[in-house]
């Protein structure tokens, strides 16, 4: 009794109620009666309650079954033989078979030779251990489908059989092996691009190694000539000179633009001084105003290039008589340096185009056009910027200020 349906119960009462207490003294026979009628209303109650779950039950079956069979995953039962229980539509049409042929039937005839093997240890490792498992294997070819690549996940279940999920991976396997021979088709091709730069960049090295050791001598014979030679010829001789000297620099800024773009931008703390030092260093016939730093920066080997090209093109353009003054200020987390002449200045209009390769830009003189280009090129390497600017505000012909920052250390 324990098990009454709820609205059962509350009907016996209310049908108690109706009756009142004239029911207290019914004979046995009614009794009997109402005491079977209630059992056999309680009988009907399950039977309904029966039918009415066992077409819920139906409905859910049959949404499970859709779902199971036309699912895009193939799904299949196989004992511990790997003999094929059952299988979804995918499952049949993966392995190339009809569906209603397939059960029965060894799960290991439908793969090649080289994944028998494998599929075999899977199995035993499902069985064995119980838990989730994962083997890659090529089902064979038939008269409708290629050989395909299938990675299974199985799971044991209870009494020796274990169920599977068939995966097809054939495209992603097909792109995993064009990406493998496409990546060594680059590696092979880097190989050869690299054996072909190398050997590209031999001839130049050659050619500016012995360009500059005729530059060096002809520098020598031009000096000896602009001592001895008077007049017209003494002229002559230092217009010698001076394109010498222009070849080397050509050279110098080929050789620094190249080491710009090979070598990695490997940053270090560098001491400013010593760097300005060193250039000054390098033309001593030159006079250059600096007050000594304890500024560092983050540069590398190639900063001494910025206030080389930035000394030689005030020379340049100033002459030898150029007044060249380089200023240190530090700003926060930032080093402004200035470089300023006094050469017959820059037009607004060339400002604006100095920085680019291959533009001269000034007034006077001549130049290549790239010295100016790798001094942008590398405060720009440095995380900075450069401006040019008039030494003294609107007066461009009291000379040029070149204003560049880099990054405090």
């Amino acid at each position: 009794m324990e098990n009454q349906d709820p609205d059962l119960r509350r009907r016996a009462e209310g049908e108690v109620l109706k009756r009142g207490g004239r029911d207290a003294h019914l004979p046995e026979q009614d009794v009997r009666r109402l005491c079977h009628d209630l059992e056999v209303h309680l009988v009907e109650l399950r039977n309904e309650a029966l039918r009415e779950l066992q077409h819920d039950l139906q409905i859910s079956e049959e949404k499970y079954r859709d779902l199971y069979d036309f699912a895009p995953i193939g799904y299949i039962a196989l004992d511990a033989d790997g003999r094929i229980i059952e299988t979804n539509l995918m499952a049949a049409s993966l392995v190339g078979g009809p569906r209603a042929s397939l059960t029965n039937q060894r799960f290991q005839y439908f793969l090649e030779q080289e994944s028998i093997r494998d599929f075999i240890a899977f199995r035993d490792r499902v069985l064995a251990a119980g838990g989730r498992e994962t083997v890659v294997v090529r089902l064979r070819a038939t008269r409708e489908s290629e050989s395909a690549r299938v990675q299974i996940e199985g799971k044991a279940e209870e009494g020796q059989t274990f169920r599977a999920a068939l995966i097809d991976i054939t495209w992603r396997k097909q792109a995993e092996e064009a990406l493998m021979r496409r990546t060594d088709d680059l590696i092979t091709l880097n190989a050869e691009v690299e054996a072909a730069r190398d050997e590209a960049h031999l001839y130049p090295d050659i050619m500016a190694h012995d360009v500059r050791n005729a530059n060096n001598v002809s520098g020598m014979y031009a000096d000896l000539l602009i001592d001895l030679a008077q007049g017209d010829l003494k002229a002559y001789a230092e217009k010698l000179h001076d394109s010498i000297q222009r070849s080397t620099e050509i050279l110098r800024n080929a050789a620094t633009f190249r080491r710009i773009h090979q070598e990695p931008s490997d940053l270090k703390p560098v001491h400013l001084s010593h760097v300005v030092r060193a250039s000054l260093a390098r033309t001593p016939e030159t006079g250059v105003s600096f007050e000594d730093t304890s500024a560092e920066v983050w540069a590398d080997d190639l900063l001494p290039e910025i206030f080389t090209n930035l000394i030689g093109n005030a020379v340049k353009f100033g002459g030898p008589a150029v007044e060249i003054t380089i200023r240190v200020e530090e700003d926060g987390e930032e080093v402004l340096v200035s470089v300023e002449d006094t050469d017959p200045g820059v037009s607004d209009e060339a400002k604006r185009k100095l920085f680019h390769r291959f533009e001269r830009g000034m007034a006077r003189g001549s130049g290549e056009g790239l010295g100016l280009f790798i001094v942008r090129t590398l405060v720009k390497r440095y995380g900075g910027d450069i401006r040019v600017e008039d030494r003294v505000p609107d007066r461009p012909e009291r000379g040029t200020a070149f204003r560049f920052t880099l990054k405090k250390a």
